[in-house]
């Protein structure tokens, strides 16, 4: 009889291109993550739920059931009797009506570290400890969050107590606008002399607010009115507002205090920063290229005061002072984000920040170049390295379960610049692929700090995925102007859905809706008959459509609800029709299969075990589900299965496959 495992601990990583991160594993680069696959059981063909996106993939994961039991069936949720143009962001745990597995497990008196889990928040942890899980990033904030008003530029609502969690998006639009996340405190910002320009931004998924994340201009100017200026040949001044938007803790801009100086005669090399304008109480001291230490203070908030803290980076300074930029990373709240309330005033960490964007966010946008990007994500890494294993080390604990997100930034960002079929020429694509495996070296630092706080005789180590990624590699298809083509839809002189002629439309990542009586607000469709009529059409009018550019059809099948069971897509929470893209349109995953690859892409999920009880060495060809994860590892541990758990115990995987 194999050893049963004391502790199990699982490493989720968002969107890993799988073939890609077990070769680096193969040759050495990734060597905590090898030693998982190595020594365990690693599943080649790990298949995820359609679609294959965040929110109802990681619910499938730590619930071991189908989206379409959880409730969760796509980025967004829609609530049936709802207007069929409004969802909601699918963070908020009140959504997911299946029985986490750390409440499962409670049940058997046993404690989880729950850390950075989307769709986990307000948190449902009965007996443990839990960190974020309102978006990808600890200080991230879909729920409660802020969301854009509709197409045609209504306000969003109001935050008041029947809205806080319940937010219009009216937009649905392919490609139309989604739901924009809070920050606790303020986004990170640049502040700029005259003439610097910003990126494109391609990545933004809330363009329309790219206006507000423009840099700051500064003004440098002869310093007046300050007490006890440095020793210096010159000086300039300039005033830094900050300027907080999308903050779940609303607050003023601080205003700090910049002087610009030339220390030897031979040009400005230097600044420092200040609160108010008495030099003896620098807050940081920068020369060009230089990060400032982690910088703690108090904010004052509607809420009240909150700490928080963040860092700066002198990014450019031209000896003549014409040329300046400081980049501030987040202000990130240092509480308010965790369970117990108490447990955040315990994290201590020198050098890392509880990031509340991604750190590609400000690469995007042109703010800094790659170094900077990569150093301020590893100051992501370094804060949940340090909070996990001060929480490792310091609590009693029986399971261990985290996300982590910056692969999934990464391909949304540079995906099409590291792959060859799309990339402008050879050094291109091999410059990205070297920032690919510093991110992939990121997760295996991370795994190492994590993992080496267990001990490997009594503990199951896990990594796990939601999904994987491919490059943007053609046009995203026109699925309501299909709709409108077919006479499915119609609209209004401004492009609002006119909704006493409209019978279906389309509706986040793979799901068509008919406009149905008795169920729809304002439902033309007669149930039966008429109904089924509809379906044929909008599968018809899906499948047949041919992309002008490419002369090829992009819809790779399209299902009545009713069909699509068979792939577990089903209930309340879906749409009326079910499709999925080829994977040579569209952009890194949503509306494409597990299955899909392209160029260096692959849609596979991360699948691997290893610790005692686990198979040494094993490569399985099966089909394993990421939902089979939970399920498999409860039941080698002898905890209590999550009560609505769907997923299979993997036997393939255990020394000991026969019941205890």
């Amino acid at each position: 009889m194999s050893k049963v495992p004391k502790k199990v601990m699982i490493l989720g990583l968002d969107a890993p291109i799988v073939p890609r991160l077990y070769r680096y594993c193969k040759e050495g680069k990734l060597p905590a993550i090898a030693r998982v696959i190595n020594n365990g059981v690693w599943a080649k063909n790990c298949m995820v739920p359609l679609p294959t996106i965040t929110p109802p993939n990681w619910s499938s994961i730590v619930t071991g059931a189908w989206p379409s039991t959880i409730g969760v069936t796509d980025f967004n949720v829609h609530w049936p009797g709802d207007p069929l143009d409004r969802t909601h962001g699918g963070f908020y745990s009140g959504d997911v009506r299946a029985e986490f597995v750390w409440n499962a497990i409670a049940r058997a008196g046993k404690k989880s570290v729950v850390v950075n889990y989307p769709t986990t928040w307000p948190p449902v942890i009965k007996d443990g400890y839990q960190i974020g899980g309102s978006g990808v990033e600890v200080n991230q904030w879909f729920w409660p969050a802020g969301a854009f008003g509709s197409e045609i530029g209504e306000p969003p609502p109001n935050l008041d107590d029947k809205t806080l969690f319940r937010f219009a998006q009216h937009g649905v639009e392919a490609g139309a606008p989604g739901q924009m996340p809070r920050c606790s405190m303020s986004f990170s910002h640049l502040f700029a002399t005259q003439g610097f320009e910003m990126g494109t931004a391609h990545a933004l998924p809330f363009s329309p607010q790219a206006g507000q994340l423009s840099p700051e201009p500064i003004t440098l100017e002869p310093p007046t009115g300050w007490s006890m200026i440095p020793p210096a040949k010159k000086a300039l001044e300039a005033t830094l507002v900050v300027q907080p938007f999308s903050s779940l803790y609303r607050m003023p801009g601080p205003t700090w205090h910049m002087l610009v100086l030339d220390t030897e005669g031979d040009g400005y090399d230097k600044v420092v920063i200040y609160d108010g304008k008495d030099a003896s109480e620098p807050m940081a001291e920068l020369k060009e290229g230089q990060w400032s230490p982690i910088i703690r203070k108090e904010f004052q908030t509607e809420a009240g005061p909150r700490k928080a803290a963040f860092a700066l980076k002198l990014l450019k300074l031209s000896r003549d002072g014409q040329e300046l930029r400081l980049f501030h990373t987040p202000i990130c709240a240092l509480e308010g984000w965790s369970y117990p309330e108490s447990l955040a005033g315990e994290i201590h960490s020198e050098k890392g920040l509880p990031y509340a964007e991604p750190a590609f966010l400000a690469y995007d946008l042109g703010y800094y170049d790659i170094n900077t990007l990569l150093e301020a994500t590893e100051m992501e890494r370094q804060w949940l390295s340090d909070a996990c294993t001060y929480i490792l080390t310091n609590k009693t604990w029986d399971l261990f379960v985290m996300h982590y997100h910056p692969p999934d930034h990464a391909w949304h960002s540079i995906s099409w610049m590291m792959d060859p079929a799309t990339a402008r020429d050879e050094a291109e694509w091999r410059k990205f692929q070297e920032v690919e495996l510093k991110i992939y070296e990121m997760c295996d630092h991370l795994a190492d700090d994590i993992f080496s706080c267990a001990d490997p005789d009594e503990t199951v180590y896990a990594l796990v995925s939601d999904h994987g990624a491919k490059a943007t590699n053609g046009p995203f298809p026109p699925v309501q102007r299909i709709l409108m083509n077919a006479g499915l839809q119609m609209r209004n002189q401004d492009r609002t859905i006119d909704w006493a002629k409209t019978k279906a439309v389309a509706q986040r990542s793979v799901y068509i809706y008919i406009n149905l009586k008795g169920r729809d607000p304002d439902g033309i469709v007669e149930p039966g008959e008429e109904y089924r009529q509809v379906q044929e059409q909008i599968i018809k009018a899906l499948t047949e459509y041919v992309d002008p550019a490419t002369g090829k059809k992009p819809v790779l099948f399209a299902l009545r609800k009713e069909d699509a069971r068979f792939i577990n897509i089903y209930g309340d929470y879906v749409g009326d029709v079910v499709y999925a893209l080829s994977e040579h349109f569209g952009g890194q995953h949503g509306a494409f299969l597990p299955t899909a690859e392209w160029g260096l892409g692959s849609l596979r999920g991360l699948f691997t075990m290893a610790g005692p009880g686990i198979k040494k060495g094993i490569e399985l060809e099966r089909n394993v589900w990421c939902l089979d994860m939970v399920p498999t590892l409860c039941y080698l541990a002898g905890w209590p299965i999550p009560r609505d758990a769907e997923g299979a115990i993997v036997f393939q995987a255990l020394e000991d496959p026969d019941p205890k």
